[in-house]
């Protein structure tokens, strides 16, 4: 039996998949290409570079505590974590 162990940054994740989600139209329509920034399940700011998004991102909310998401492609691959959101989509 598999336990549930919450791996750091992963609630951060969830909120963050969940609002990109439902706003994803509206996004795609407006932005397509562009980055999206989340932090704690709300769009913060849509950039064009994610570079900039990136440090900006870094310095307000620090390491582990957003997302960016190009805005019309499929997600990285999240590794060994991709599991655990499997499971937790499924959960839920």
């Amino acid at each position: 039996m598999m336990t549930k162990t919450e791996i750091p940054g992963m609630d951060e994740l969830r909120k963050n998949i969940k609002a990109y989600n439902s706003m994803r139209e509206e996004l795609e329509q407006n932005h397509f290409g562009r980055i999206a920034l989340f932090h704690d399940g709300s769009l913060v700011a849509v950039y064009n570079d994610r570079n900039d998004a990136y440090d900006i991102a870094c310095e307000k909310f620090g390491l582990g505590n957003f997302s960016l998401r190009e805005i019309g492609e499929n997600p990285a691959s999240f590794g060994g974590a991709s599991l655990y959101l499997d499971l937790v989509s499924v959960e839920n």
